[in-house]
């Protein structure tokens, strides 16, 4: 039977490489992002991201005006003290490269990239006072449930929520907010042509709740005025970037971004300073999903996209790890012609013939107007964010990312899964809301998680639990009781836990023990580099590595598509990751032949070992170099192997760079119960045969096999097929395992009894926590049948 006893948590290590990235700044009706099929490696120097501090006083530090000369204009982000201050650089075109990296060598550089603003949006449509003591109508609102469900999410004694507004500025005349605009940021209302686009956006989310024209998601909420463009230009600042920052030292909770970017190492930084302090970022993912640059608007006004070069273009401020990027739905519950349809589509929300506040002078003091685009709907869902906050204060950005996704009403998806068009479905935040509810976010910002465990896998109600150091068990989420016993993995630096049980993937932050649940349809579970869960999904005689972001609770996007025969495909697991290369189990599903593959992110697929009874234990290097893979073993009938396989020669020489590391005479069986590397040794713990182990297992009680523990340090090697001997350090009698802490305690894996089979696999398994001074040791799991322990 093809399943693993014991996983071995791989360690792993993130390498960043610098990209140079060019920032295009723009409100999101002009979305420019050629689009690409991963989202691309845009790094910042997160250790200074870290020492920063929200601070009001902050923003009080004088922008230096832009030095040397140029055309080409680059933004960084330098940390003063615990605050960030964005700054802007000129150089001419043939110097900029070189700019830009003597930059991002300076010791207080955050960030630096290239920017580049670009033109407003167009003009709203149909502008009109409203009428004193009469509400106007608001599809909009109904389409979520009401006014009158959205009062009933509203508490009166809620907190009330501080909201920051990207855009082209608020009208602080318009009677709608009156005096709930507390801060402004460069703020000179310019031309009737645009200047209404911000003060549209903020009246979706906090117009008064009076009895007059319209009523916003959250008519309480505190509004921050984050204005980049005056007068059909910037205002001298760097980039969106600069305004995100702006908002989080005030005191933001959420931010609308109707204004939109490139993708650059800026924006990067000032989502990731948003996540730091538990800020949501809500972008809109732009308008270029027609199909050409002239369009017919439905009403026979003609449009041209003038900064769309091509159909569904990727907007920079939507193609985030943690945005929640927001499309757009007609008031018949499709898609706007006009939405983007690509990777950063999370949700969907109202977004055509949107009704909204407009700036005073248009028509009076309580101006009315009607506008279409991504950057209307993106307010609604900065809304159901804001409701969200004020009844659980507690929840952490990816809380309320996880309640949003899994509380939509789907379109063309099954709940649960998303796609290009829709996203996970149309905003539903009444359920979103009970969601939160059900499922509060936890409080406790340490659990201490030591391993997790399933139990009772022979039965109908097997169980998976977390293991805290306590010896306190937590059940992991909405996984199947029946069935193939789940996969589970540790991330390398521990701070995530995954597993799946071929149709639900559960990941849990080992830090917090906040779980989240999303349906897959998917075989194994691993984490590379970049703590993206990695996991196979399978269909249509075709099979695809697919990235999971614990982070964004989201499927990233970008995907392995190894080409295997179908017969292969239907039965393709994930067993492991060795950097960012997933390690595939494939044969056909009715038999134990079984091939372990590695496959890279150019979806390159190399044979690494072949077995005719299965893979056992497969673990890797934390530099991601070496795997060693143990197929399953059958004592008395042929010794299995531990194969040693270095993958960067694999890749190099396009097969296989291996070598066994058995037999010697305490792996005459190799049977193996646990597997993984700490540095340099590779631990392991196997069944071997009596005969080979007599001599230092002496005083044991032994029958035909006993349970041995041993480590060997893996260097550079030359590739073989004949058997040399091993030099296995510590060899122990007894342990099936054993994991050295940061903290000078020890992890021992303990076997119970041997299968009578030929296996002669532990039918269970104990994990002790040993303590150093001679303290009594402390027995956290008994009767696990499959552990996985946490790298700490």
């Amino acid at each position: 039977m093809k399943r693993p006893w014991l996983i071995g948590a791989v360690a792993l290590s993130v390498v960043l490489v610098l990209i140079a990235a060019v920032s295009v700044l723009r409100l999101s009706d002009d979305s420019k992002h050629t689009a690409k099929p991963t989202r691309p490696d845009l790094p910042f120097r997160e250790d200074l991201l870290k020492q920063a501090k929200p601070d009001p006083g902050c923003t009080n530090n004088p922008r230096s005006q832009p030095s040397g000369s140029g055309e080409v204009t680059l933004g960084l982000i330098r940390l003063r003290g615990h605050c960030l201050i964005s700054e802007t650089v000129l150089a001419s075109k043939a110097d900029a490269t070189a700019k830009l990296d003597e930059l991002r060598e300076q010791e207080d550089v955050v960030a630096a990239d290239r920017v580049e603003p670009e033109r407003p949006p167009l003009e709203p449509t149909d502008p009109h006072p409203a009428t004193e003591g009469v509400p106007e109508p608001q599809w909009g609102v109904d389409a979520l449930g009401g006014q009158e469900a959205l009062r009933a999410l509203r508490s009166a004694d809620a907190p009330e929520i501080t909201i920051g507004v990207v855009d082209s500025g608020l009208d602080t005349q318009q009677a709608e907010f009156g005096d709930r605009v507390i801060a402004v940021k460069d703020t000179e209302l310019g031309s009737d042509r645009y200047e209404s686009h911000g003060t549209e956006v903020a009246g979706i989310i906090a117009a008064a709740d009076d009895g007059t024209g319209i009523t916003g998601m959250v008519p309480n909420a505190k509004l921050l005025d984050a204005q980049y463009w005056r007068n059909g230009e910037s205002v001298g600042e760097p980039g969106i970037h600069d305004e995100i920052i702006w908002t989080i030292d005030q005191g933001s909770q959420v931010v609308n971004l109707s204004a939109g970017s490139n993708d650059s190492s800026l924006l990067r930084a000032a989502f990731q300073y948003a996540e730091l302090n538990r800020v949501v970022l809500v972008p809109a993912v732009g308008n270029c999903g027609g199909t050409g640059r002239r369009i017919t608007y439905p009403w026979e006004q003609e449009y041209i996209r003038t900064a769309c070069d091509a159909p569904n273009e990727i907007a920079g401020q939507a193609d985030q790890p943690t945005a929640i990027g927001t499309g757009a739905l007609t008031d018949e519950g499709k898609r706007a012609w006009f939405s983007s349809v690509n990777r950063t589509v999370m949700i969907m929300a109202p977004g055509q013939k949107v009704l909204s506040t407009c700036v005073a002078r248009v028509s009076g003091p309580r101006s009315l107007c009607t506008n279409d685009g991504t950057s209307f709907a993106a307010p609604f869902v900065t809304g159901a964010v804001a409701i969200l906050l004020a009844r659980h204060p507690e929840a952490r950005p990816a809380d309320i990312r996880q309640a949003l996704t899994m509380t939509t009403d789907p379109i063309d998806v099954e709940r649960g899964h998303r796609n290009d068009e829709f996203g996970y479905g149309k905003l539903n935040v009444v359920a979103a809301a009970k969601y939160l509810d059900d499922h509060p976010p936890s409080q406790v910002e340490q659990q201490d998680i030591a391993a997790a465990q399933v139990t009772d896998t022979e039965s109908a109600t097997h169980r998976t639990e977390l293991i805290l150091d306590s010896g306190e068990k937590l059940e992991v989420q909405q996984l199947k009781q029946n069935g193939e016993a789940p996969a589970l993995a540790f991330s390398g630096d521990g701070d995530w836990f995954a597993a799946s049980d071929g149709e639900t993937l559960t990941v849990v932050d080992a830090r917090t023990g906040r779980q989240q649940s999303t349906t897959c349809g998917c075989r194994g579970v691993a984490f590379n580099t970049k703590n993206k869960v990695l996991t196979a999904q399978s269909g249509n005689g075709k099979v695809q590595v697919a990235q999971y972001d614990p982070k964004t609770a989201d499927w990233t996007g970008t995907t392995y598509a190894p080409e295997l025969s179908p017969s292969e495909s239907g039965s393709a697991t994930v067993v492991g990751a060795a950097g960012d290369v997933a390690l595939l189990t494939v044969g056909p599903s009715q038999v134990q032949e079984e091939r372990l593959i590695g496959v890279w992110p150019d979806s390159k697929n190399i044979p690494l070992l072949d077995t005719e009874e299965g893979i056992g234990k497969v673990t890797a290097s934390s530099d991601g170099r070496y795997v060693v893979a143990a197929g399953v073993a059958y004592c008395y009938h042929d010794a299995r192997e531990y194969r040693l396989i270095d993958l960067d020669q694999t890749r190099k020489k396009n097969k296989a760079w291996a070598k066994p590391l058995s037999p010697s005479a305490a792996l005459s069986c190799a049977a193996a119960t646990s597997l993984h590397f700490e540095g340099s040794d590779l631990y392991a713990g196997w069944v071997a045969a009596l005969d080979g182990v007599r001599d230092f297992c002496k005083g044991q009680n032994l029958d035909a096999s006993v349970v041995v523990s041993g480590h060997v340090k893996i260097g550079p090697f030359k590739p073989t097929d004949e058997y040399t001997r091993t030099d296995w350090k510590d060899l122990n009698c007894g342990p099936a395992g054993s994991w050295h802490l940061s903290n000078g305690e020890q992890l021992q894996l303990r076997a119970g009894p041997l299968s009578p089979s030929l296996d002669r696999m532990p039918q269970n398994y104990q994990l002790v926590r040993l303590r150093p001074g001679g303290e009594p040791e402390v027995i956290l799991a008994d009767n696990a049948e499959i552990i996985a322990v946490r790298p700490r």
